[in-house]
């Protein structure tokens, strides 16, 4: 170095400051002391903190004297070469783009800085300043200490920083796959909280640190979400750490879906489902082509040009660091921008509520005669199923089905069948009716619960609640389930999660449906409940007393268990009635009506038998026909023509899961303990059906035997009868524990419903407007009614006493 040429080379000893050394051993001292600051390996000087002189150099130095080299050789020099080390490695190696970007700008930032401040050292001895250089040119330790003063604490902290980012482990790849080779686990949202964190230290030196780095970190990160935003693409560099993720290809457009163990601190839930809805909409729009969005409205690439240039000026216009509202508020601003000139197009709200009807009248049973088509066809099928079985006279009551295995295909058919009879029962008067069960035809599935859990798995959808899986196999032996073919781009507004979720609604309502009409045919098995005055007469009067004499024992074994019946059918009925008329037709009118206020109610159209005899008809006049008059088609606007009430498809669907959640709630499907013993109440009224069924059969074969015959003896058929009303009496104590224990979680869950915060007042509406749905559906109105009822007739209750009057 050429500060060295300019010392004299006196052999003689000077004492300045209580550094003594000699003069020409000083230069070298000085030489590689500024040799190891810059980050160099020194030959006098060795790493770590003990013994920091070579062997044979340390006999020059007092203990002060060491202890001030070490300050500078370790605090300063070691942890500069190694934090050039770790950055270096870092931005080759490192998966992350943004800690690769951190490390970058230390690089060529801070550790510049530091390398200048070498140099102005340098230049201070050589132009022999005061500041440092003392009397006969010495230059004392404690005065290059004072020089570098502060940068301990910064390259200390810098030290840190990027030895945690580096810092390696057991990597695996984008989607938790094992790669066998090196991870960094730090992340972008990592590394960006621990700057923000940083930044409330209370040292100024490292404030302004991390206020310097977090700023690069974030524009890093913006770069990635910019590409995402205006194209539809993960970044190209960085994809695994970025917080939105490629979930499957389908055949048509690709899956993806977040990661919010990725997402920034300043980055809440919603607005990262925001985000994730415009880059998905924004990668539709590019795979269907911009042109084909509407046919009377086309927008050209120059248009999309200037809304993509929109878009990135909002999002320049950020400050850093990032203040999470005003991020929130330039994500709601693209996110309505581009609803308001798009996707209003690709996603007509006509479109939306017709979807949404669908899933209404089909899943929630608001068509109640789809329902009762749907039970029909399946016990048809499964009759036949048992009609044609080789081994069906081994079986006998409900067990008979356990060996039935249906497949895919008969699956298809249940369903087909179903649809021709509704067809049938709607008429020919009605086309917007037509027009209802033919798209519902095409977008409705009934398949086998391993197939649709099969595709669930295969998108990584997480389920936003564990709903019960006990009713699926309810219809048939097999667990099925009632699905909706997402179609682009429907995938917007619904994901297989919804899907799911209606499912499990459609198989919980369908079971409840099920057993009330199970136990209702039970009434037309009239030799069952015919009397002993009723009864054939035989051809002898020795006949006619057995025949009087065994009806009348029948009859008053018969009146208890037909109290049950009674009791439990009355049960389901007011359950499913509560839940149709007080929680599903309530829900869907408030939705309906934050969904389009401006929309005028109609004449509903007749309800069916059936609907009426469960609750009040579902008013279908809640939304608009497939086909809407000139005037009547509805928009995403207002009808004063603001944007203020705009119901953009996010919006939407963020009102939508708000909906569905209110709904599995108040159809109490969250309760375990009163779904399980709900799903044991319905085996035992499948297993007492069973049983009636075949009592009727084996009574008339044994009055036929009497008919037929003089005697008096016991047949074959009499035991069976007598095992199968003892049976009976089995299931009637069975089903009259179902009914208490029922009715007494239903209290439970009113008395709990009571004490506990719930929202059941409507909120003041934010800035977004958002669909916050009251949870008013309280059990109340159920147990009254339960009560009234009980007051009037005490066998409609489980309480009610077993001697039953006709």
């Amino acid at each position: 170095m050429s500060i060295f040429k300019t010392w004299s080379r006196q052999s003689n000893h000077v004492r300045t400051g209580g550094f003594l050394v000699e003069q020409q051993r000083d230069l070298t001292m000085l030489q590689e002391l500024l040799l190891a600051l810059s980050g160099h390996p020194s030959p006098l000087l060795s790493n770590g903190n003990e013994n920091l002189l070579k062997p044979g150099t340390d006999d020059f130095l007092s203990p002060a004297e060491n202890t001030l080299l070490t300050s500078l050789s370790n605090d300063l020099g070691q942890k500069h070469s190694s934090i050039r080390a770790k950055a270096n490695d870092v931005v080759s190696n490192h998966p992350s783009a943004v800690c690769a970007a951190v490390c970058a700008a230390v690089l060529s930032k801070h550790l510049a800085q530091f390398q200048q401040k070498i140099l102005e050292v340098e230049r201070s001895i050589l132009n022999q300043d005061p500041s440092i250089v003392g009397a006969y040119n010495i230059v004392p330790l404690s005065a290059i200490v004072v020089a570098f003063d502060g940068w301990d604490r910064k390259l200390e902290w810098l030290w840190r920083l990027v030895s945690s980012i580096q810092t390696e482990g057991p990597r695996d790849g984008r989607d938790g796959e094992s790669t066998g080779t090196k991870r960094y686990p730090c992340t972008a949202n990592s590394i960006v909280g621990y700057l923000r964190d940083a930044t409330h230290t209370g040292n100024p030196d490292i404030e302004q640190l991390s206020l310097d780095l977090v700023k690069i970190a974030e524009t890093a990160w913006l770069k990635q979400l910019t590409l995402w935003l205006l194209y539809g693409k993960l970044p190209s560099v960085g994809a695994a750490d970025f917080f939105i993720v490629k979930a499957m290809k389908n055949l048509e457009h690709d899956v993806f879906k977040l990661r919010l163990d990725l997402v920034p601190p300043f980055v809440d839930a919603a607005t990262a489902s925001s985000i994730l809805f415009v880059g998905k909409s924004v990668n539709l729009i590019k795979a269907r082509g911009v042109s084909d969005l509407d046919e009377s409205q086309t927008i050209d690439e120059s248009a999309a040009s200037k809304l993509r240039a929109s878009h990135l000026q909002e999002l320049q216009s950020l400050k850093l660091p990032v203040n999470a509202t005003r991020f929130t508020g330039a994500i709601r601003c693209i996110r309505f921008s581009l609803s308001k000139n798009i996707l209003r197009h690709l996603l007509p709200l006509p479109n939306v509520i017709e979807v949404l009807r669908i899933l209404k009248d089909y899943f929630l049973l608001g068509n109640g005669e789809f329902a009762l088509a749907l039970i029909s066809a399946a016990d048809e099928r499964l009759v036949d199923k048992q009609s044609n079985s080789a081994n069906r006279h081994r079986h006998k009551g409900s067990e008979s089905l356990s060996h039935l295995i249906v497949k895919e295909a008969e699956v298809g058919s249940v369903l087909a069948r179903a649809w021709t009879t509704l067809a049938s029962v709607q008429g020919f008067d009605n086309e917007d009716d037509d027009d209802d069960i033919e798209l519902a035809r095409q977008l409705i599935e009934l398949s086998l619960e391993s197939k649709v859990q099969q595709q669930k798995d295969a998108v990584e959808e997480q389920a936003p609640s564990t709903l019960p899986d006990s009713f699926q196999d309810l219809l048939l032996p097999t667990s099925t389930l009632l699905t909706l073919r997402i179609q682009s781009p429907l995938d917007l507004l619904l994901t297989p999660a919804d899907v799911g979720a209606y499912s499990r609604i459609h198989a919980y309502l369908l079971a409840l449906r099920r057993s009330h009409l199970h136990l209702s045919k039970l009434c037309t098995l009239s030799s069952l409940r015919r009397d002993a005055k009723s009864r054939r007469v035989g051809k002898h009067s020795d006949q006619n007393q057995t025949l009087r004499r065994r009806g009348a024992e029948r009859g008053r074994r018969m009146r208890s268990l037909w109290a049950k019946v009674r009791s439990a059918a009355f049960l389901l009925a007011t359950i499913s009635a509560y839940f149709q008329a007080e929680v599903i037709q309530s829900s869907w009118e408030e939705f309906h009506g934050w969904l389009d206020p401006s929309i005028k109610r109609t004449t509903s159209r007749p309800s069916s038998r059936q609907e009426q005899r469960f609750t009040t008809s579902l008013d279908d006049s809640l939304g608009p026909k497939r086909n809407h008059g000139e005037g009547e088609a509805l928009s995403f606007e207002t009808t004063d023509g603001s944007d203020s009430g705009l119901r953009d498809p996010e919006r939407v669907m963020v009102a939508h899961k708000n909906f569905l959640d209110s709904l599995c709630h108040s159809l109490l499907l969250r309760d375990n303990r009163f779904t399980s013993r709900l799903r044991t109440f319905m085996t035992e009224i499948d297993h007492l059906c069973a049983l009636m069924n075949r009592l009727e059969k084996v009574q008339g074969s044994v009055d036929l035997e009497i008919c037929a015959t003089a005697r008096t003896t016991p047949s074959n058929s009499e035991a069976e009868e007598e095992h199968l009303f003892t049976q009976l009496e089995s299931a009637r104590r069975n089903l009259d524990a179902g009914l208490t224990t029922l009715v007494k979680l239903l209290q439970e869950m009113d008395i709990a419903s009571t004490g506990t915060t719930r929202k059941n007042v409507m909120m003041s509406p934010t800035d977004d407007d958002e669909f916050i749905p009251t949870r008013n559906h309280g059990l109340d109105r159920l147990l009254l009614q339960l009560d009234f009822t009980s007051s009037q007739d005490r066998t409609l209750l489980p309480n009610a006493t077993d001697a039953y009057d006709e």
